[in-house]
């Protein structure tokens, strides 16, 4: 670089990096760094495993929830791992993330919602069972709704059709 930069050169080649395997997975879910590690590829490993030695990086179920909690994805540890490391990846690894993969696709962050209470379960009972109501709300419990915040004003007017109002919107 220093040649290209001083004009002594007119094309600039980075160094090409040579591709060896730098670490070791081993079935009790230690990662055991090898060899020379560069820095982005401890900042991934840390992201999904607690390091907890010199060398060494611990894969748990909550180190591997914590990342996806964060937004990171799993297929892309996985990768990193089969690239870089010298021997296969243990069973005891892809069980594990196969368990969390599978517990983190069973819930479905749907967004923010008004709660509704009701006076009472058959005028929440009415309203969740309405034609027009039905679809844009949800019953929680007995004496109260969820309704999504993109559902709020169409809600309000279905509400007022059946004859009840929701005291307390400002126009904004």
């Amino acid at each position: 670089m220093g040649c290209f930069a001083l004009g002594l050169t007119d094309t600039y080649q980075p160094p090409v990096a040579e591709q060896t395997s730098a670490l070791k997975v081993l079935p009790n879910l230690d990662v055991v760094v090898t060899g020379t590690l560069a820095p982005g590829d401890e900042l991934l490993l840390s992201a999904y495993a607690e390091h907890n030695a010199d060398r060494v990086w611990t894969v748990s179920a909550a180190s591997l929830l914590a990342a996806l909690d964060s937004g990171r994805d799993l297929t892309e540890f996985t990768a990193f791992l089969a690239r870089q490391a010298e021997n296969e990846l243990p069973n005891s690894l892809e069980t594990l993330i196969a368990d969390v993969t599978r517990r983190a696709g069973q819930l479905t962050d749907l967004g923010h919602a008004r709660v509704i209470e009701c006076a009472d379960a058959a005028l929440a009972a009415l309203i969740a069972r309405d034609r027009v109501l039905r679809a844009l709300c949800r019953p929680i419990g007995e004496r109260h709704l969820a309704v999504p915040l993109d559902h709020e004003l169409k809600f309000r007017a279905a509400l007022r059709k059946l004859g009840y109002v929701l005291p307390g919107h400002s126009a904004g």
